[in-house]
C-alpha cells in the first residue's frame, strides 16, 4: 500500500491550519484579565495581563507564526481517522503535542546557544534568555488545561496524563544525553546509544501524539503498540533526515544554518558513523572541531568535508528508509486499509524524503 496518490503537503496545510485555529482559540495572542480568569480561574487579588502578553503570548506566537510542519498533531488526527474516528472529535487535544513541541524548541535553542529557528533569530535572541526559558517551560504545561474543556471520561484523562508524564521524562533524558555529548562529557557514542537518545528526544512526543488518538479511539492493545512503534520509528527517521539536511541541505529550503550541528558540537548519526569510518587521525580531527563548538565557517566546512569522506550520509539515508519501512510492515498487518491509512503512509514518506 502506498501514499503516492495523496498530496501530503495539502493534507499538512489543511490539517495544520485546523490545529493552529484550535491553538489560537485556547492560547490567545493578547491576554486581558478576562482571558486569564477564563484560563486560570478568578484571581485572589488581581491579574496583571501586560506581562503575560509580553513575555509568554507574544514570543509564543512569534514562533508559531513562522510556520512549522505541524506533523505531530496531524499524526494524531490521521491515526484517529485510521481507527474510524471523526477528526472533529479529537481536534482540541491536538494542541497538546504541538504546543509542547514548540516549547521544547525554545528551550533547546537556549541550551544549544542556537542563532536561528524557522528562518529567523531564535526566541531568546529577540526576547532574552529569561523570557525564552519561562515561555518554553510554560508551554510544557499550559496545553494540558484543555483536558478541562472537553468531554472525556476519567479513565481516558488519567491515561493521557500518565503518557504525558512518561513523555516529558523521556524528553528530558534525551536532552540530557544530547547535552552531555556535545559538551564532550562522553568519549565514545555508539549508534545504538544515538538511536536511544533520539527515540527519547524526538520519538517520545510522536508516540504521545499517537497515544492520544489510540486512547480516545479505545484501540486494542496490539494496535496501540503498533502505532506507538511506528510513530517512534518515524520520528527517529525524521530526526536523522534533519541531521542529513544540516550537512547537505540547501539553507534557503532548510530554514536553519547549514552546519549548525557542527557549530553546536552535536553528535549526530552522521558524526557517529563518520568517526567509526575515518582513519584515526581524521576521526580525532573531527572530534576536535566538534568540541570547539566553533562559529568559524572554515572549520565547519572542514568537519562537513570529513563526514562526506565516509558513507555517513548514504548510510543514514538507508537507515531512515529501513526504519520506517519495517515499522510500516508491522502496522500494515493490523490496521485496515482506508484513505486515512494512505494519508498516513504519504506522511511517513514525506518526512523521510523532505528537503526542509
Amino acid at each position: 500500500m502506498c501514499g503516492q496518490d495523496i498530496d501530503i503537503l495539502e493534507v499538512l496545510e489543511d490539517y495544520g491550519r485546523r490545529v493552529t485555529k484550535q491553538i489560537e482559540d485556547f492560547i490567545e495572542r493578547k491576554g486581558d484579565e478576562e482571558y486569564l480568569s477564563k484560563l486560570l480561574g478568578p484571581p485572589r487579588y488581581r491579574y496583571e495581563p501586560v506581562s503575560i502578553t509580553k513575555t509568554v503570548l507574544e514570543p509564543f506566537w512569534d514562533l508559531m507564526d513562522r510556520g512549522g510542519k505541524r506533523w505531530r498533531p496531524v499524526l494524531t488526527l490521521l491515526v484517529y481517522e485510521c481507527l474510524g474516528g471523526n477528526v472533529e472529535e479529537i481536534l482540541p487535544l491536538t494542541i497538546i503535542p504541538e504546543v509542547i513541541h514548540n516549547g521544547t524548541l525554545v528551550v533547546d535553542d537556549v541550551e544549544d546557544e542556537g542563532d536561528f529557528r524557522r528562518g529567523k533569530p531564535c526566541i531568546h535572541k529577540i526576547y532574552g534568555v529569561d523570557v525564552a526559558i519561562n515561555m518554553g517551560n510554560t508551554m510544557y504545561f499550559l496545553p494540558l488545561l484543555i483536558l478541562r474543556e472537553i468531554s472525556i471520561d476519567r479513565e481516558k484523562r488519567l491515561r493521557i496524563l500518565e503518557e504525558y508524564v512518561k513523555t516529558m521524562v523521556e524528553l528530558s533524558m534525551g536532552q540530557a544525553m544530547d547535552i552531555a555529548w556535545h559538551r564532550g562529557l562522553v568519549k565514545e557514542i555508539t549508534e545504538e546509544q544515538y538511536m536511544q537518545m533520539t527515540l527519547f528526544k524526538t520519538g517520545a512526543l510522536a508516540r504521545f501524539s499517537t497515544k492520544i488518538a489510540t486512547i480516545m479511539a479505545n484501540a486494542p492493545k496490539h494496535i496501540e503498540e503498533a502505532f506507538s512503534r511506528f510513530s517512534e520509528s518515524l520520528a527517529v527517521a525524521f530526526q536523522i533526515q534533519d541531521d542529513i539536511l544540516n550537512i547537505i541541505g540547501e539553507e534557503s529550503k532548510y530554514g536553519k544554518e547549514i552546519g549548525g550541528d557542527i557549530k553546536e558540537g552535536k553528535r549526530t548519526l552522521l558524526v557517529v558513523r563518520a568517526v567509526r569510518r575515518l582513519p584515526k587521525e581524521k576521526a580525532e580531527r573531527l572530534e576536535y572541531i566538534l568540541n570547539q563548538r566553533t562559529s568559524d565557517r572554515k572549520l565547519i566546512e572542514e568537519a562537513i568535508s570529513l563526514i562526506k569522506e565516509t558513507d555517513a550520509v548514504e548510510y543514514s539515508r538507508k537507515l531512515c528508509v529501513n526504519l520506517v519501512r519495517d515499522a510500516w510492515v508491522e502496522l500494515d498487518k493490523v490496521v485496515e486499509d482506508s484513505h486515512a491509512k494512505k494519508k498516513l503512509k504519504a506522511l511517513a514518506d514525506f518526512l523521510i524524503t523532505r528537503e526542509f
